[in-house]
């Protein structure tokens, strides 16, 4: 069999295994939709570790870090912490996210400010397909945040985030020969809008609103000619959280996320449910379902510093779990407040 033939076979397997992934589960391709994977891992996901243990839910949890921006209006201390996710895939690599954050009160409880820098690589694992053999994928993501929060009256709370930068990368690449795909993509520019009602002292009723537009570049064997296309994306977060006695508190939260090229468009729904038990020792422990997907996660906070650790398993398995299959993720993150 020619080295020609057994690309061709393995592009058709790969485009039968993918035919359900691109843009995090939205679409039917693995085209230039597929820019979306990188950000599930990334840019979609911004939450504390704290959140994820409880379900993933973000906009209706105040927390050290700022995940909706109408929160950075409720800090009076300011924090830095960083957080690292690890997702180990079942037939390809590990991805790995960084997070750094700083959060800065401008005037205590009224108004403030954080800065965010996220990064997510790849390393080790290759996928397998039939007549090419392991195919390295590569998934890197890098971007910049900045989160503005005011309060308006006792109540309410709202906040801006701009993003500054936003560059990812999506490839599978044989061993011999091109890349069967290679879709670079790179955020125009883009915006998250939120809003906080505490409704009763330390529950929230919280709604995050973002868009973006991305230009995205596609390359490879599995398309012939280069493709440049630009990408309409919006992500839509509702919920509410509330304490059911003292150190138990809920959060549920609906999420759309949606991606549209010209007359092109797909959407994902999900819904991201969870609790907290705190103990007056600083000890936390949490459970939580992230879409259908069960979180488990433990915290501990004393003397300014605090260490939160999560697991959940087959992570985004609607995004990549017909290439990846399943996955096991640990988070862990580290802040310091003052």
């Amino acid at each position: 069999m020619s080295d020609r033939t057994s690309l061709a076979l393995g592009s058709l397997a790969c485009c039968l295994l993918l035919g359900g992934i691109c843009s995090g589960g939205m679409g039917q391709t693995l085209g230039p939709d597929a820019f979306g994977i990188p950000a599930y891992f990334g840019m979609s996901t911004p939450a504390t570790t704290r959140q994820l243990g409880m379900g993933g839910a973000m906009a209706c949890l105040n927390d050290v870090q700022v995940t909706n921006p109408a929160f950075a209006a409720a800090q009076d201390t300011r924090h830095a912490g960083m957080r690292v996710v690890t997702t180990d895939l079942e037939r390809g690599p590990t991805v790995t996210s960084y997070l750094g954050h700083y959060v800065h009160p401008i005037r205590a409880d009224e108004s403030g400010l954080q800065l965010l820098l996220l990064s997510v690589d790849s390393s080790g694992g290759n996928a397998m397909f039939p007549g090419v053999g392991p195919v390295a994928a590569d998934i890197s993501e890098d971007a910049l945040l900045v989160d503005y929060g005011r309060r308006f009256g006792e109540k309410l709370m709202a906040g801006l985030c701009i993003l500054g930068s936003e560059d990812s990368q999506f490839s599978l690449t044989p061993p011999v020969g091109p890349a069967l795909v290679s879709i670079d993509s790179e955020a125009d520019y883009g915006a998250r809008i939120g809003l906080a009602y505490e409704w009763e002292p330390g529950d929230y009723v919280g709604l995050t609103y973002a868009y973006s537009q991305n230009t995205v570049t596609t390359t490879g064997a599995m398309i012939g000619a280069t493709l440049r296309n630009v990408y309409h994306c919006t992500q839509l977060s509702l919920g509410a959280s509330r304490h059911f006695a003292p150190g138990i508190v809920g959060a549920i939260e609906y999420r759309r996320g949606s991606s549209q090229n010209g007359s092109s468009k797909s959407t994902v729904n999900s819904w991201h449910i969870g609790g907290e038990y705190r103990h007056e020792s600083g000890a936390a422990f949490r459970l939580g379902l992230m879409d259908d997907n069960p979180t488990v996660g433990l915290g501990y906070d004393r003397d300014g510093w605090r260490i939160d650790y999560v697991y959940t398993r087959d992570w985004n398995e609607d995004a990549v779990g017909a290439l990846f299959g399943g996955s096991d993720t640990h988070s862990l993150h580290l802040t310091y407040g003052w």
